[in-house]
């Protein structure tokens, strides 16, 4: 069953990888950049799994980090290089270092009064944001962002360049992949049982000797850097960013696609990524209220299947293997008894 379980989920990493791979060949239109678009906000969405799901944290203000990356990306790359190893790594250790400020506070509380700190920072960026026009443009926000440039010993060999979307959407493909292995050696590393185990007990875990507090701030820290890697990439697909990036709005979305997909799986926030994006994108084409129906669709789904969508498919998905193994255990002791018949 197992051997039966592996092959079956490297056939879909496969097909999977294939797929993803191919999409600037077979789209068409802007699909190429609608794809992109979805990666990076799957990558947001993993990056708030890592504190709900791992350590079962409750983030609301977690936009703070995507729109944050977004803005200290547009003006290292407007204002400073368009390089992209500078701009993308001061982005990312800019992030985490605020981030370590913001969690600092937060951490010194729990529960509601956590969700409730967090909020308060995302919208005070958020203020922030739309009084300081020098620096975020204000209201209208920051546009005109380049593109970023490879370096020459990635871009020369591989004959890549971002400012087309093919080339822009490999490089986001290949970050996607890169944060979801990371995240996944994390889940499965000492730290990540050391985040389960907060998750489940945080009171037996200092009983432990655990210092649960620098812990949780470790997590808070990954997590916003990867929040702030995703708004990097969003202001760099679509040359802007605003400061409803900030707004406590985005954060609900996040949360939105963590719980979609399952909380209690790294793929879960990918699949509500894709389907929350998916359904946005094609009902804002029949309606202004399209908002409406992913309410209906999340509300469906907590009182029908409020442990996600991917432990729907898992369990669907177990039970025809269980089946085809039982036959194959028939069979196999049937057909002796055949063969001397």
């Amino acid at each position: 069953m197992k051997k039966q379980g592996t092959r079956l989920h490297l056939g879909l990493l496969a097909a999977t990888g294939a797929a993803l791979l191919s999409v600037p060949f077979i789209s068409v239109g802007s699909g190429t950049e609608f794809t992109a678009d979805i990666l990076i906000f799957a990558i947001m969405a993993i990056g708030l799994y890592v504190q709900i799901g791992l350590l079962g944290l409750v983030n609301f203000g977690f936009s703070a980090f995507y729109g944050l990356g977004g803005y200290l990306g547009a003006v290292l790359l407007m204002r400073m290089s368009p390089s992209m190893l500078p701009s993308l790594a001061l982005t990312v250790l800019g992030t985490a270092a605020i981030s370590g400020v913001f969690g600092w506070i937060a951490l010194k509380t729990r529960d509601i009064t956590f969700t409730i700190i967090t909020l308060t920072f995302a919208q005070l960026l958020y203020v922030l944001a739309l009084a300081e026009d020098g620096w975020t443009g204000g209201h209208n926000g920051l546009s005109g962002i380049p593109r970023p440039r490879l370096p020459q010993f990635i871009a020369e060999p591989l004959g890549l360049t971002l400012n087309t979307d093919a080339g822009f959407y490999y490089f986001v493909l290949a970050v996607f992949a890169l944060v979801v292995l990371f995240v996944h050696t994390l889940s499965r590393s000492r730290l990540g049982a050391v985040f389960a185990g907060i998750r489940e007990n945080e009171e037996r875990m200092t009983v432990l000797g655990y210092s649960t507090q620098q812990y949780k701030l470790a997590g808070f820290v990954i997590s916003g850097a990867i929040g702030g890697l995703a708004g990097y990439l969003n202001a760099t697909l679509f040359g802007f960013v605003g400061p409803g990036s900030l707004f406590w709005t985005v954060s609900g979305e996040a949360i939105l696609m963590v719980i979609l997909g399952g909380a209690g799986f790294l793929l879960g926030p990918i699949v509500g990524a894709v389907l929350f994006v998916g359904l946005s994108h094609y009902a804002v084409a029949y309606t202004d209220h399209w908002r409406l129906f992913v309410g209906l669709a999340f509300i469906a789904l907590v009182l029908f299947a409020p442990d996600g969508l991917v432990r729907i498919l898992r369990d669907r998905l177990r039970l025809p293997m269980q089946e085809m193994l039982k036959i194959g255990k028939r069979k196999s002791v049937a057909s002796p008894e055949e063969h001397r018949a």
